[in-house]
């Protein structure tokens, strides 16, 4: 499990809060579109900047990107690009801060 450490924001300085976010990745020239919930993240109490820990962005990259790449190698579309929801199970806020 990654923690995430306590910071504050890049963009205004404020506190960041560790929060469960969801994001809905879209990639150009591809109709796919996968909606992610539940990634841990730190949030600025202000402006609401995020920040995904390194490891988290790149363990949602190995599961993203081969639905895009299977996608985008169908050369016959039989049926239109799906919308995929990707949820990961509430965790207490506990285990990753």
């Amino acid at each position: 499990m990654t923690f995430l450490r306590k910071r504050n924001c890049p963009e205004c300085g404020a506190e960041m809060q560790p929060q469960l976010i969801n994001i809905l990745y879209k990639r150009e020239k591809c109709e796919t579109q996968i909606d992610v919930i539940g990634i841990p993240a730190n949030v600025c109490t202000k402006c609401f900047y995020r920040i995904i820990p390194s490891k988290i962005a790149k363990y949602i990259d190995s599961i993203i990107d081969p639905i895009f790449d299977a996608e985008s190698m169908q050369q016959d579309k039989v049926l239109p690009a799906p919308h995929v929801g990707i949820q990961f199970p509430p965790v207490e806020r506990e285990l990753y801060c």
